[in-house]
């Protein structure tokens, strides 16, 4: 059975998770500002990126199997330190590779702190609605995310007159201040987290590594991310190719932002409450849709209908299908691990996808690959959520029955 988590507390694992996880939300102004700063290139920058993604990846990994383990509070305060340790000393580095190494451990610290976070959500009563809860409040500080860090970037040469000189601060250092700020709050959020601790003779914590089908699941997570990345990642070069004005993309791109809000708040009340084979496939024959629309069509209202739902759909899939596997692994090791297999998948995307779009001469191309790896992806998926459908015959609202694997 799973625990019942209080509003307060669900609020304060969602606050500790976002802030601690502020620098890796805000990594597309990170890889702008790196550039500006150090008068690198964009593959330099993105090198940094990247290094950190993959960083944070490993830390979900490791720590997504020992949060039911471990005291959870105990996790949370060693790696907001670390973070906030990280993100401090990133402030005042000379050059990039220095940042590049001081990124490592902050990237695991991160990922730490993400796996436990997840592992913890997995355990709760109704894993979907906490979910959706989770990744709606990511949408939310994605819009924050976007108001401040443009504005950060500026803060440079206050920053540097306000030390009196004897700092010589640059556009990456806001950006850093914020996330140090945002490290700080996420102390003061972690005495109201769910403490989840099992002693090692307790049925949960006796129980073997999740089955391979669980792993196999997370791989094609992961794959489907991968796809959606391909496009996703030249939704404004599309929009540009479309003739459409930086104004009226911000204004699509906003459109996406609020539906990143709602969609996934309304997938996870729908999920605690229904079987999850018909909405997940709801949910990826709209997203096949939007993608083909993205890609290839030549109206600019289809477009700007289009990309909202392109953008957000996958966070709506996510709620319904770590419910999925928080009860094929009770643990909670499969969804607390989730994020490594959705960053790998993220971060090998724009590689794979400018390769695509150089075989062809518009984005038509991107959306097929993008189609075809979302449609795979569920293919591999069904087998587990179909068992899950199963066992949820009885569904009404309350936790379900774990199903056998």
């Amino acid at each position: 059975m799973g625990v019942n988590y209080s509003t307060g507390q669900l609020l304060s694992l969602t606050a500790v998770l976002l802030l601690a996880f502020a620098a890796s939300l805000g990594m597309a102004f990170n890889i702008d500002a790196i550039a500006l700063a150090y008068d690198a290139s964009n593959a330099a920058a993105g090198l940094v990126a990247s290094t950190e993604l993959f960083s944070i990846a490993v830390g979900v990994l490791v720590f997504a199997q020992f949060a039911s383990r471990w005291p959870t509070n105990r996790i949370y305060l060693m790696g907001i330190t670390l973070i906030l340790l990280g993100n401090a000393a990133s402030m005042f580095v000379p050059d990039l590779n220095s940042l590049l190494v001081l990124r490592i451990p902050t990237g695991l610290a991160l990922g730490a702190v993400s796996a436990t976070c997840m592992a913890t959500a997995a355990r709760s009563a109704t894993p979907e609605s906490t979910f959706g809860v989770i990744n709606a409040a990511v949408g939310a500080m994605g819009v924050g995310i976007a108001y401040v860090l443009p504005r950060a970037i500026g803060w440079g040469e206050p920053m540097s007159a306000a030390a009196g000189g004897r700092f010589a601060f640059d556009e990456l250092d806001g950006l850093y201040l914020v996330y140090v700020v945002c490290g700080i709050a996420a102390y003061f959020f972690v005495a109201g987290t769910p403490s989840v601790h099992h002693d090692a003779n307790t049925p949960v914590a006796a129980k073997s590594a999740p089955a391979l089908g669980g792993w196999i699941a997370l791989l094609a997570i992961g794959f489907m991310f991968f796809g959606h990345g391909t496009l996703g990642i030249f939704l404004v070069r599309a929009a540009r190719e479309l003739g459409m004005s930086s104004e009226t993309i911000g204004w699509v791109f906003m459109a996406g932002a609020v539906f990143g809000i709602i969609v996934p708040l309304a997938a996870g009340f729908i999920g605690s409450r229904t079987k999850p084979l018909l909405p997940l496939s709801v949910i990826v024959g709209l997203l096949l849709i939007a993608c083909y629309v993205v890609a290839t069509t030549g109206s600019v209202i289809a477009f700007s209908i289009a990309v909202p739902l392109f953008g957000s759909l996958p966070m709506a899939f996510l709620p319904i299908m770590l419910g999925v596997l928080s009860r094929y692994d009770p643990t909670g090791k499969l969804a607390g691990a989730h994020a490594a297999f959705v960053l790998t998948g993220g971060a090998l995307a724009p590689f794979a996808g400018g390769y695509v779009r150089d075989l062809s001469e518009n984005y038509a191309m991107n959306g097929y690959f993008a189609c075809v790896c979302i449609a795979i992806a569920f293919i591999i998926l069904l087998p587990i959520i179909r068992a899950d459908d199963v066992a949820s015959r009885h569904r009404s609202g309350s936790p379900l029955p774990t199903p056998s694997h």
